[in-house]
């Protein structure tokens, strides 16, 4: 063997040494920041979700009060089909996976940072504080303000801390991580009233309606029954093209007023069509008092998944994520 070949081969080896190396590199997951949006990616390429962290204006048209950043749209299954909706005729505040909260007391004068229509109040993007992504898992943590509207100032009275991660399960399913922490910033307290919805909320694809999705919590309730009831879980799922899939919304036992109760709209919602809408809602039968120079937490995990998940799976799966 000549010199020259064996040093050829040396060099071939090297070469193919490194690009395997860069390759095995390349696959992880990613958080890939654009000019608006934040998405969170497989190793493979696929989306799973998108951040909107510049604010989102209402179509033509409709009042800008009703514009919006820092909310997740679109959230993606694995196989593609998208699950949220943002800004629907009927209720064109509603932005996919967001957290606004209904009544607030601040100094003795209530605010609605939800129904944003009302420019009582909102929440905002702020900024990120870390964006990651490896072999296991990617996701972020931003930061928002919730902001009160008073006889046209405006007022800063909690801020949050949104730490999201995604990570695959199987070839059908992977959890999304969510951990909200809330503090008043300033001398008052925020005390989060008592109102039938508030907190994290998820406004279903318009592909769903009362005759092709359904509801299953942890104590059994369905759609006919479900809101109002205390729950440590509860599926969403419906037809998505010409499969299934949905939601699996997982709470953790530190939360406020666990097991939480929730919030489901009928079946004849919207004029009869029965669109869905789901809502882990700790004030819906009791206040939260957030003291000044407190911190709070909340914490959920939800499973996204194609095809169908039984309510035993998902008990194992409450069980697994509620462990301390």
């Amino acid at each position: 063997m000549s010199k020259i070949w064996v040093m050829c081969l040396v060099l071939g080896l090297g070469i193919g040494h490194t690009v395997g190396q860069e390759s095995r590199q390349r696959k992880s997951y990613a958080a890939e920041k654009g000019p608006d949006e934040l998405v969170l990616k497989t190793p493979e390429g696929k989306s799973l979700l998108t951040y909107r962290y510049t604010v989102k204006q209402p179509p033509t048209g409709v009042d800008k009060a009703y514009s919006r950043s820092g909310y997740i749209h679109p959230l993606y299954t694995l196989s593609g089909k998208v699950l949220t909706s943002i800004q629907p005729k009927d209720h064109y505040h509603h932005y996919g996976l967001w957290n606004p909260w209904t009544h607030v007391e601040y100094q003795g004068q209530l605010y609605d940072l939800w129904n944003i229509g009302d420019k009582k109040g909102t929440v905002r993007f702020v900024g990120f504080e870390d964006t990651f992504g490896d072999a296991e898992k990617a996701g972020f943590e931003t930061v928002h303000d919730h902001v009160v509207f008073n006889d046209g100032a405006e007022t800063v009275i909690m801020r949050e801390h949104l730490r999201v991660a995604v990570s695959q399960l199987d070839a059908n399913r992977y959890q999304c991580d969510l951990y909200s922490t809330l503090q008043p910033i300033t001398e008052a307290d925020v005390i989060l009233k008592e109102y039938r919805y508030g907190g994290l909320g998820f406004r279903a694809t318009p592909e769903w309606t009362n005759t092709n999705s359904r509801v299953l919590t942890s104590s059994g309730k369905t759609r006919n029954d479900a809101d109002g009831s205390l729950e440590r879980w509860a599926l969403v799922s419906g037809k998505l093209g010409n499969g299934e899939g949905g939601i699996l919304f997982l709470s953790h036992p530190d939360n406020y007023n666990f097991p939480e109760p929730v919030r489901v709209w009928p079946e004849d919602a919207n004029g009869g069509r029965g669109d869905q809408f789901f809502n882990f809602s700790p004030t819906k039968n009791k206040d939260w008092t957030l003291q000044a120079g407190n911190t709070y937490t909340l914490r959920y995990r939800l499973i996204i998944f194609d095809d169908t998940l039984s309510a035993d799976e998902a008990e194992q799966m409450w069980k697994s994520f509620s462990k301390r």
